[in-house]
């Protein structure tokens, strides 16, 4: 399986104003000015605007307008209050106006993973042969599109925008969480294909924390790929006699902080499986339209139990953890096929 690498691209938006329906002239090479607030002229009709002197500006502001402000502060020799509009340096004296507050309420929603039309078993098991077809491609692009979770500016609650998280050592709540939250959307997506849920399970998420730290202990992270010799001592060590990598998909981050919000760490989880089940390998959003970015589904084919076996459209028992490394986090999405647990060949002791 090809590595997933994610990263997180920071925007900074720079705001010009201008006041509408007005002509100021031509900018003094002014800087671009942050938004601080929004002010309303409180008459129904236009009132005049001045300049940083106290003087009357040529310019009159209407009454329909809203504006944004960036800059409050007292002009002139009399040191009227005033508010800062425009990008001449107009002011709007503030007797004049009333501030509208700006609307500071947060939006909640619950994340969801939904398969587009075309992505279906027949072209899946395709694609993770290597041979997708254009329309299935077509389909993964639609899919990266439509599952917007990560690139909105949303979340799943307040607790999570509050929540900071440790990635070198969360919580058995936080992992909980974190198992259910991407539990919960691996299995909207295999609903898609009319596929049994998958099932969390204690001796899975305890294979999961085992191996994360054998990534951990060995200083691995997704930029080595999977680290096979750790995965093996812990499928050992937890009852599977398994000699090879049959258990671990994985996804990753750069992140050179060791803490993020529960929000932030959600969305890119999101990301990554966005990644794993559409076949994208491009490092971010930006490069999701571009086809040429679409390659590898053999971690679908896992995830969707279609691989072209005698155990396709089985289901597995799933554990998930994170390890950090390196300014890396690598999250490790563990499952264990149904067959492998009911093996007397492969299950020494091992219980879901």
């Amino acid at each position: 399986m090809k590595k997933s690498k994610l990263a997180i691209a920071v925007v900074n938006i720079i705001f010009l104003i201008t006041i509408p329906g007005l002509t100021l002239g031509e900018p003094e090479q002014a800087a671009a000015a942050t938004i601080k607030g929004y002010v309303k002229v409180k008459k129904k009709k236009k009132v005049r605007l001045y300049k940083l002197s106290g003087k009357h500006s040529n310019f009159y502001a209407q009454s329909k307008y809203r504006y944004p402000y960036s800059a409050k502060k007292k002009i002139g020799k009399k040191k009227k209050m005033a508010y800062k509009i425009g990008n001449n340096s107009h002011w709007i004296l503030a007797k004049d106006v009333k501030v509208i507050k700006k609307s500071t309420k947060r939006v909640y929603t619950k994340a969801k993973m939904v398969l587009p039309s075309g992505y279906t078993k027949t072209e899946l098991l395709s694609a993770y042969q290597g041979k997708p077809s254009k329309s299935f491609i077509d389909a993964s692009m639609q899919g990266m599109k439509i599952n917007d979770f990560s690139r909105l500016k949303v979340s799943e609650s307040k607790a999570d925008d509050e929540t900071q998280v440790d990635l070198g050592q969360l919580t058995q709540q936080q992992i909980g969480d974190l198992t259910a939250f991407s539990l919960r959307l691996i299995n909207e997506a295999r609903n898609d294909l009319n596929l049994a849920p998958w099932v969390a399970s204690g001796g899975t998420g305890k294979l999961a924390a085992d191996i994360a730290l054998e990534y951990s202990k060995n200083n691995k992270t997704i930029k080595d790929s999977h680290y096979v010799p750790g995965i093996v001592r812990a499928c050992n060590a937890n009852g599977l006699k398994l000699d090879d990598n049959f258990v671990e998909d994985m996804a990753g981050f750069y992140n050179p902080n060791s803490t993020m919000t529960m929000t932030e760490l959600k969305k890119s989880i999101y990301f990554g499986l966005k990644q794993m089940i559409f076949g994208y390998v491009g490092s971010g959003e930006e490069e999701s339209a571009d086809r040429n970015y679409y390659q590898e589904w053999e971690h679908a084919g896992d995830l969707f139990n279609t691989q072209g076996s005698l155990h396709d459209g089985d289901y597995n028992y799933y554990g998930f953890s994170i390890s950090h490394n390196d300014n890396i986090c690598s999250l490790h999405f563990i499952s264990v096929p149904t067959y492998i647990v009911k093996s007397k060949k492969y299950n020494s002791g091992f219980e879901p």
